[in-house]
């Protein structure tokens, strides 16, 4: 049986940040996607969900300087777990996408 992990997002771009390391780029930013339905009383539902990307410069990849807050993009990566502990002694968790692929869409 194979086993993979990968993901695939299209949204909206709500924050970045781009940092230089060394001599490679590296991007963190919030990618929005929305799923509509309709709830018990036939009324459209819009629920958005916020996900947590970081990119390291590729060759393939469009310039970082394209993400911007309301940049439309498509993702594709794989998913990774972190865990940490916060300022408060607290353990706790995140899930982001570690992206592969980035193309900006029109």
């Amino acid at each position: 049986m194979e086993q993979f992990n990968k993901v695939h997002i299209r949204g909206i771009v709500g924050n970045a940040r781009i940092k230089v390391i060394g001599d490679t780029e590296l991007a963190h930013f919030s990618v929005a996607t929305d799923r509509v339905f309709k709830n018990r009383s036939g009324e459209a539902v819009v629920e958005t969900t916020w996900h947590s990307v970081t990119a390291f410069k590729k060759d393939r990849f469009p310039d970082f300087a394209g993400l911007v807050k309301g940049a439309r993009v498509e993702v594709k990566g794989r998913l990774c777990n972190n865990r940490y502990t916060d300022q408060e002694g607290i353990e706790r968790s995140t899930v982001e996408i570690l992206a592969n692929e980035i193309t900006f869409v029109e």
